[in-house]
């Protein structure tokens, strides 16, 4: 490994980085992985591994640099704690690639060997579902998400993003090899031809859902209240009131506003909901902090002539609740972060119903998780997202996390609608495409209208489960071949 070497592998992370959110030159990604994985197969099983993780880190030091936002800002860790926790979080999303360097590398990638040519794409796809889900998660930067609204948009709703990875990641290993050996390539035309035959299978769309006749009338209402303002008790007038400014005026059915509207907790009691918000509509939807017996819950509201919750299931780390409590509590205790002591909600929770329609909801993070949208052929329905991404700041963080519930609303062929409280707010349509917005860090209201949809896409019913099947037989029939060889 040479310093033109160490350069290039910098030069395709930054370029990683780029086909994401608020960039989104999307061809990029191709370029990126070309670099990649044009390095690592030609390099001894050390230098791979140390050019994976370097790609790694680079790609997660600049993509989700926000992260040192959060701790530093919204904590009392200082720069010195919160500095080491975000090196931790990005050296641990880094040793992920090690995988992919330590299994292709000169030793053991075979250019006449087709199983060879699936090995990048399926070991990288099984290394982005991995990171999605152990240690709580980190769903961020997947491959997939940066190809919506390119050909492969009919393929969210048939077999989801982290199919879009991988016949991302084999177009541009195909490619790779090509330019390290052309002669080879020639013997894996079958690989060609089958990629050909899949994009223009997947250009073929068939409407999986169908609309409704009745539309809900809604606003969106974005405050643009930052966190240290927001949780400053001396504040609360202030907050209700502007609250009670965007709304005036309002003529829609629904009014929907950001997750924990409000930084104390709610009680049915309560007269402001009911009193200064529900005079100008029919109903609310509002992020809430609620308390039943001894538990907090991030929750979300829908209240008209009754009162329905939902409790958020996939909490924050830190931000919402201490991992591992017994060993890092005093962590917890130190960065003192408000509210970040929540329950999680029960995973069997009923969505509402509004009118004839049901408004599936999703909280914040909880958009990057598509096993938790359930829908059905039956019932017309409509994702709700409220978030608080003021936590990030101006940063990558709102951007990124606004095309994540793109992929959710295409994935599923269903309208989105998300409350931001700094933004971005949005309307988005069940073919991803944002309708309406409202940029990050401004305040003001959107209102509009929207169509339900009932029936499931294949990937409703099926989710990932099929392309992990395929995922881990090429992995499985690899690393064997690789045993044996050794």
């Amino acid at each position: 490994m040479n310093a033109k070497e160490l350069i290039a592998i910098i030069l395709a992370g930054i370029l990683y980085v780029s086909a994401f959110p608020p960039f989104n030159f999307k061809f990029i990604i191709y370029i990126s992985l070309i670099i990649f994985l044009s390095l690592i197969i030609l390099q001894s099983k050390k230098n791979a591994m140390i050019l994976s993780f370097i790609y790694g880190f680079v790609i997660f030091s600049l993509g989700t640099s926000w992260i040192f936002n959060s701790i530093y800002t919204y904590g009392n860790g200082g720069i010195f704690i919160s500095s080491i926790l975000t090196v931790i979080f990005i050296l641990v999303q880094s040793s992920y690639f090690l995988i992919i360097g330590f299994f292709i590398n000169r030793s053991y990638f075979n250019f006449e060997n087709k199983l060879s040519i699936l090995a990048p794409a399926s070991f990288l796809v099984l290394i982005e579902y991995a990171r999605s889900h152990l240690f709580t998660g980190f769903p961020w930067l997947i491959i997939g998400y940066s190809q919506i609204h390119t050909i492969f948009d009919n393929v969210y709703p048939l077999i989801g993003s982290y199919f879009v990875s991988f016949i991302t990641v084999l177009i541009s290993t195909y490619i790779a090899i090509s330019f390290i050996n052309r002669k080879e390539t020639i013997h894996n035309k079958t690989i060609l031809l089958s990629i050909i035959l899949i994009i223009s299978i997947i250009q073929y769309s068939k409407p999986w859902v169908k609309d409704s006749d009745e539309s809900i009338s809604f606003a969106i209402i974005q405050p643009n209240i930052k966190q240290d303002y927001k949780f400053n008790m001396s504040n609360l007038n202030k907050i209700k009131q502007k609250y009670i400014s965007l709304s005036r005026g309002i003529e829609s059915d629904l009014i929907i506003m950001p997750e924990t509207a409000l930084p104390i907790v709610h009680k049915s009691s309560s007269h402001f909901y009911r009193d200064k918000i529900l005079t100008q509509a029919n109903s609310i939807i509002s992020g809430i902090f609620r308390k039943d017996k001894n538990h907090i819950f991030n929750s979300m509201l829908l209240l008209n002539k009754t009162e329905q919750f939902y409790d958020k299931r996939h909490l924050v780390p830190f931000g919402e609740y201490t991992p591992l409590k017994s060993l890092l509590e005093p962590l917890a205790e130190t960065l003192a972060i408000p509210m970040s002591d929540l329950s999680s909600g029960a995973s069997n929770q009923n969505i509402f119903t509004y009118k004839t329609f049901k408004l599936i909801p999703i909280i914040c993070f909880e958009s990057a998780y598509p096993s938790l949208i359930e829908t059905n052929d039956n019932d017309y329905s409509v994702i709700i997202n409220l978030s608080n991404d003021s936590w990030f700041g101006d940063s990558f963080a709102p951007h990124q996390h606004l095309q994540i519930t793109q992929v959710r609303a295409m994935e599923f062929q269903r309208n989105l609608i998300r409350s931001a409280n700094t933004g971005i707010s949005a309307h988005i349509n069940k073919y991803g495409v944002v309708l309406n917005k409202l940029d990050f860090n401004t305040s003001g209201i959107i209102q509009s209208d929207t169509s339900a949809t009932k029936g499931s896409t294949p990937f409703s019913r099926f989710g990932d489960y099929p392309l992990l099947m395929l995922v881990f037989i090429i992995v499985i029939s690899y690393v064997v071949r690789v045993v044996k060889y050794e």
